[in-house]
């Protein structure tokens, strides 16, 4: 890793930047970003995720190359969703994506949450081997996405 690259903790002042990366990472798969309806919550990351989770960024010389959040999903239950599990495509394959999972895991367990599930698409498979390497399995639906087409679940 770079002597400058860091995990850090989504700020305001950060919300143009993740914008323009989450966009570029979507349009790599070829998903256009729509922050009206189903990308809503990356146009607005403070309401949608520092009041009920958290958001991370992974910097490089100042520039974001990663991101990861978790969203707490039922309260009483202690359930939180990551989200929003991106690396640049240039930085794909170094390791950065477990980096971030493995960070949002260590928090949700220090939140005594108690299960992290995921949404996520068939066209990622370099990402479901990720997720299952570190303890996801396979679950049944849990939300109504849409655009979701498999579903995994951690016990944290």
């Amino acid at each position: 890793m770079g002597i400058k690259m860091e995990i850090v903790t989504f700020e305001v002042d950060m919300q143009r930047q993740v914008e323009c990366f989450l966009k570029k990472c979507l349009s790599a798969v070829g998903i256009p970003y729509s922050p009206e309806d189903r990308h809503a919550d990356i146009a607005d990351v403070e309401q949608q995720y520092m009041k009920n989770g958290c958001f991370w960024c992974l910097i490089d010389n100042d520039n974001i190359i990663g991101t990861v959040a978790v969203r707490i999903i039922d309260k009483d239950n202690q359930i939180v969703e990551l989200k929003r599990m991106f690396v640049s495509p240039e930085y794909q394959g170094r390791g950065y994506g477990r980096l971030l999972i493995e960070h949002a895991i260590t928090y949700s367990r220090e939140h005594h949450y108690q299960k992290m599930y995921l949404d996520t698409r068939k066209q990622f498979s370099a990402a479901h081997h990720l997720y299952r390497s570190v303890g996801f399995r396979e679950a049944d639906r849990y939300n109504d996405n849409e655009h979701a087409e498999l579903y995994f679940k951690l016990v944290l």
